[in-house]
């Protein structure tokens, strides 16, 4: 693995221990906490989101890794820029995840954090059945679809504004 690689994956880790320490302290925050503990419970939002999109990464790594290993492959056939695949595609990924954390009551955060690892480890089943449409697909409910419309009869209108034929 290349340093830079090796770098970003240093970052991301002190990210996640950074972030899963801090939950662990919001979560266990009272009345009787100091002051920066009690800015971090107000902001708990923030804090978590970063959490969930650090486990939605671990998820795409350790999709990447575990095909990597199923082709029988080890760490020195890392390619830098199929790693980076999932990351360009991860806001896709994560924005159904983020959106259920936000609608639901439940208290428990470990649950969001094994949806965005599954959201992340299952990336790809997104875009493997997504194709580009044909040209001659009819699609239904468009406005435009001119595959599925009736012949209308002409009727030819004189100068006058009188119709021919009747």
């Amino acid at each position: 693995m290349t340093r830079a690689l090796k770098f970003l994956m240093f970052i991301y880790f002190v990210v996640l221990l950074t972030t899963g320490v801090f939950m662990v302290l919001i979560v266990n925050a009272d009345d009787a906490s100091p002051p920066w503990i009690t800015l971090l419970v107000r902001n708990h939002g923030i804090v978590f989101v970063w959490h969930l999109a650090c486990w939605m990464i671990m998820g795409m790594f350790s999709n990447y890794y575990w095909d990597l290993f199923n082709m029988g492959k080890g760490l020195e056939s890392v390619q830098v820029g199929r790693i980076m695949l999932p990351l360009l595609v991860s806001p896709i990924v994560f924005y159904p995840t983020y959106n259920l954390w936000l609608s639901s009551s439940s208290q428990s955060y470990i649950l969001f954090e094994v949806i965005a690892f599954q959201g992340g480890f299952f990336w790809q089943a997104l875009f493997t059945k997504a194709k580009p449409l044909e040209a001659a697909t009819s699609i239904p409910w468009s406005v435009n679809n001119r595959a599925n419309a009736k012949p209308t009869a002409v009727v030819n209108v004189p100068a006058s504004g009188q119709e021919l034929g009747r």
